[in-house]
Order: C-alpha cells, then structure tokens, then sequence
C-alpha cells in the first residue's frame, strides 16, 4: 500500500471544507484534482470516505474520519521530517498549530506570542481559539498540537502538564453592599441573580462550588463570553464567580465591578498545557511550551 502525501493534503483540505469546490479554491487547484486524489486514497484503502450529496457538498463516513485522524498525524510527522531535513543551521523555524481556551486567549496568549516571537521569529504560530469540547477535538483530531486551556475533564488520552492555579472570586455590582465587605461567602451570592458562564465543562465547574456546600444559586443570564458576564454585572444585572481577573475595573459598557475573595473554601481552575498522547511533541512544540511555563513563573 502506497499512498503519496499530495492525496491526504488534498483529502484533508476537503474534509475540513465540507465541499470539492472550497477545497479546490483554498489549495489554488483545480476540483478534479481533488476528486482524483480522493478516489486513489479510496481505491487503496477500499473504503469510502465521504458521503456525497447533491449541491450540499460531502460528509465523512465513519471510516473517513478515522482516516482523517491519522492522515493528519501522518502529514504533521512529515512536516517535521521537512524541517528537521531541511535545517541548515541551529535557527528554529516552521508552523506550530496550538488551541487555547476563549478566556485565557484574551487575558494572556497576546503577551506570549510577542515575547515567543521575539526569541524565535521563524516559528510561526497558527491559534484556534476554542471551547474545552472544541480544544478535545482539535488535539486528538491533530488540528492543533498543543492546547494551552484549564484541567476541565480532561480525559485520559491526553498529557497535563500544570502551569499555574486561579482561585475563584465573587464578581460585584460596584452598588452592592456586599461590595463593602472584606470577602463574601458563596450563600450570600445564591441569594441575588447570577449571571453564569455558560461553557461547556466551564459551568459544571462553577456550579460545583456551589454544589458542595448545597447551595443552587439563582441563575438569571447564561453566557458563553467573558467580557459579557462582566458587562451585566456591572450593569446591576447579577452577581457572578470567575477566576481570570483582568487589570482593569471597568466592562466595556464604562461601568465597574468589584472582585472580593470567597470566603469559603473553594476549588481553584488550574491553567494547564495539554497533547495528545499519541502525538509526540515536536521540538518546536517543546520550546514553545518551556516558553509558558516560563512566562507564568515571570508574571506570578
């Protein structure tokens, strides 16, 4: 069996696309390039790989994404293969796919990728800024090669590495009298509206804090953005609990909240860094995540 590495890119240009036509545009080919390239991985696998529909475009078998899973594996040892062959000096270079958790992306990746690239400019950094489910996927499915995001469920299959604890903290109309206190416990929150940060493995999270002192708060908004749990507790809307605290105050409405400590003993988000375990890291992978570690250890 020999299957050349043109026809997987090709392939997994048009499973990612959903569609021959968009594979064909993105790669700057032609469509039957792309369809020929399918049917040869097809008829030496003896599998079918999509499912083709009528002017909807195609879907991947259950076969398919298997084959997916591991072309994507195959193309990225190759690419390191590319790199390592083609080093003619000691100098880094190449493209690093990472995910980072929504939240984390806006409070930290920007000072990160500067201060990476300041030490290593021809490594380019390619980010996908996820969900934990979406973060999952995109490692084991070899979108991304290193996940920079919070020990949420993560399952077995992938390698943690902890890089730095965020307690939890009460989030406060800047009007609230709870706002004059030193710190607040989780049954005075249960007793005002909550805004919940409503992402998946993220509320579970939130929710078992106060699960463990049986308490069920008063959930009034849900959100998936951080920005906007903010925006309504400032605006008097609810009451909320985070553990990334930005350096300012003030929500993009103009208005203020109050951050104070939870008195009760609370379990805390860790940031960890996370690959999957069938995919060895490659060296440049390596440095990058020796560089976060490091840039945590500077900003504690």
């Amino acid at each position: 069996m020999d299957i050349k590495l043109r026809p997987l890119r090709y392939f997994i240009a048009a499973a990612e696309c959903g569609s021959l036509s968009e594979a064909a545009n993105k790669l700057h080919i032609s469509q039957p390039s792309i369809s020929a390239a399918i049917v040869e991985i097809e008829e030496t696998l003896d599998l079918q790989l999509f499912v083709r529909y009528p002017s909807k475009g195609i879907r991947l078998t259950a076969q398919g994404i298997k084959v997916l899973e591991e072309a994507r594996i195959l193309i990225r040892h190759a690419e390191s293969f590319r790199v390592a062959a083609s080093a003619v000096s000691s100098q880094l270079r190449g493209n690093l796919s990472i995910a980072c958790f929504l939240n984390i992306g806006s409070h930290y990746l920007s000072e990160i990728i500067r201060t990476f690239a300041e030490k290593y400019p021809d490594i380019n950094i390619h980010i996908h800024d996820l969900d934990q489910s979406a973060i999952f996927d995109a490692l084991s499915s070899g979108k991304a090669e290193l996940a920079l995001t919070f020990d949420l469920d993560v399952p077995k299959s992938m390698n943690t590495k902890h890089i730095v604890a965020r307690e939890p903290y009460a989030l406060l109309p800047a009007n609230d009298p709870l706002a004059s206190q030193e710190d607040v416990q989780l049954k005075e929150l249960v007793q005002r509206p909550f805004v919940l940060m409503d992402l998946p493995h993220t509320n579970n999270y939130f929710l078992s804090l106060f699960a463990k002192k049986k308490l069920i708060p008063n959930i009034r908004y849900r959100t998936t953005l951080f920005e906007t749990v903010r925006t309504f507790v400032a605006s008097g809307l609810g009451v909320s609990v985070l553990n990334l605290e930005p350096k300012s105050a003030t929500t993009y409405n103009g208005n203020k909240v109050v951050i104070k400590p939870i008195r009760d003993k609370v379990d805390p988000l860790n940031i960890v860094l996370i690959h999957y375990r069938r995919l060895k890291p490659r060296r440049i992978a390596e440095i990058f995540a020796a560089h976060v570690v490091e840039f945590f250890e500077k900003t504690q």
